[in-house]
């Protein structure tokens, strides 16, 4: 099949081209002016912005809690991520109970996320079984199958999620021979330990205690130590969901020392203030408790700051859309009162993420347009071997296209910006823009607004070793 899409502005990372796109099945086939036909379907773009598909780094559907327990929305909820622009999704496979890594990701591909899963989706490793020699020879495994990243926990001490130092650092030493990137949630255990237990002690429990303590400088510390492994090792490395300057700056300084690392924020840390938690009504307030948590003013606008200066690169949802009644496990019976230490972490995201980089980002003068499509789909492409595939409008790339309404003006709800849940974290907030068209490999999958796609219309898609953090290591 045959689709022009005429009259639009294409957005590059390098500026606005004025130019009409053929698409033929599900790839690009020409970009140009005066397109030869027949073609078998006109879309036109007149008055609006034309972009790659978004490719979100950071996605967690159906992750598994460490007691086996489903924490997150299932794939039937990845529709909503169409609506929003998004058409690539990066998801954490974390071990499945008894499965190797390499099985767990086999299961995922071709069971779980099988004929449910609505954009195309790509894989990060994730190990929260870790079984020596075992596991690390799954390295080589894993880049083999097109899962080139792995992400480690640095927090949540006590758990299976934890990976002490002896653990990163022998995975950093086999990902580097492989070509595998390394990502962390770097947070220092201790730290939080300390601070939430001593709250606890003194018979704070609110949810607004979750935000005040996580402080800045406990995920300071643990960036500036994978930062030292990264560049010890030679290990390329992202540091997911950056939330704060201070963390910001130990990256910042690296980079400029020509270590091989990159960094990501999220959404929700731009443009949600913390004393969202504040709300006497628990129920509500659990909605942002997140990890890190939202922070101050201050450091939302150093990440707006950070975004443009390449000290960070990309922007990630970090989608956790953890269910109402979830949120509510943190109730603790024998306090009678909800406990912010057992309140499931995580904030859903991966729909609203380039409506708010949009929204509060290029619409308020704080980003440019070819900034938008770098942070959003170039770079989170790059870095997951995906690209040219995807993240770029080119000749044989795939046809992921958003045509977006900048015009469009409206306010987050749940109606308008759904995302599998009960609440949405964005209410009441302003929206400039929406993506009104959305093709998935040539495919309609969003019209006016719409979701019109089918579940399963998304696909795995392989990501190759020596993504683009690698290039950190030429220079």
């Amino acid at each position: 099949m045959k689709t022009l899409i005429k009259n639009g502005t294409i957005l590059t990372t390098t500026g606005e081209i004025k130019a009409d796109i053929l698409v033929d099945g599900e790839q690009i086939a020409a970009i140009g002016k005066d397109l030869q036909g027949p073609f078998d379907k006109e879309i036109d773009a007149a008055g609006k912005y034309v972009f790659p598909g978004g490719v979100d780094n950071h996605a967690h559907f159906e992750a598994l809690n460490t007691d086996g327990k489903t924490t997150n929305a299932g794939y039937e909820t990845t529709w909503c991520t169409l609506l929003g622009g998004t058409t690539t999704i990066v998801d954490f496979c974390t071990n499945e109970p008894g499965m190797s890594l390499c099985e767990s990701i086999d299961y995922r591909i071709n069971t779980r996320a099988k004929g449910r899963v609505s954009p195309d989706f790509a894989l990060h490793a994730c190990c929260v079984d870790y079984r020596g020699e075992e596991s690390l020879a799954e390295v080589e495994k894993l880049v083999e199958m097109g899962v080139p990243t792995m992400k480690l926990f640095l927090a949540y001490k006590g758990t299976a999620l934890y990976m002490d130092d002896t653990k990163l650092l022998a995975f950093m030493k086999e990902a580097r021979k492989h070509g595998m990137t390394m990502m962390v949630h770097a947070e220092n255990p201790d730290v939080l330990d300390d601070a939430r237990d001593s709250a606890a002690a003194e018979g704070h429990y609110e949810p607004k205690y979750h935000y005040m303590t996580r402080p800045q400088w406990g995920e300071a510390e643990s960036v500036s130590k994978a930062v030292r492994f990264a560049t010890a090792t030679g290990c390329p490395l992202c540091v997911v969901h950056v939330s704060c300057e201070e963390a910001g700056e130990v990256i910042k300084e690296a980079r400029a020392k020509g270590a091989p690392v990159m960094g990501e924020t999220c959404p929700h840390y731009l443009v949600l203030d913390p004393h969202l938690m504040d709300n006497p009504d628990w129920k509500q307030a659990v909605h942002w408790i997140c990890s890190p948590p939202l922070r101050e003013e201050p450091d939302r606008e150093y990440l707006w700051k950070a975004l443009n200066n390449d000290t960070l690169s990309i922007l990630g949802s970090d989608n956790s859309s953890i269910p109402q009644y979830q949120k509510e496990w943190g109730f603790d019976e024998e306090l009678g009162c909800v406990d912010f230490r057992k309140v499931p972490n995580g904030c859903p995201g991966a729909p609203d993420r380039l409506n708010v980089c949009w929204s509060y980002g290029v619409a308020k003068g704080k980003m440019t347009k070819e900034k938008f499509v770098e942070i959003n789909m170039e770079y989170p492409a790059k870095v997951n071997g995906l690209y040219p595939r995807k993240g770029t409008i080119q000749v044989g790339s795939d046809a992921d296209i958003v045509i977006f309404d900048p015009e469009y003006r409206g306010t987050w709800s749940l109606e308008s910006n759904p995302n599998g849940l009960t609440y949405q974290p964005y209410e009441g907030c302003e929206q400039i823009g929406r993506a009104e068209t959305v093709l998935l490999r040539g495919k309609v999958v969003v019209d006016d607004a719409k979701y019109v796609g089918q579940p399963g219309d998304g696909q795995f898609i392989p990501g190759k070793p020596y993504g683009m953090a690698y290039d950190l290591l030429e220079k």
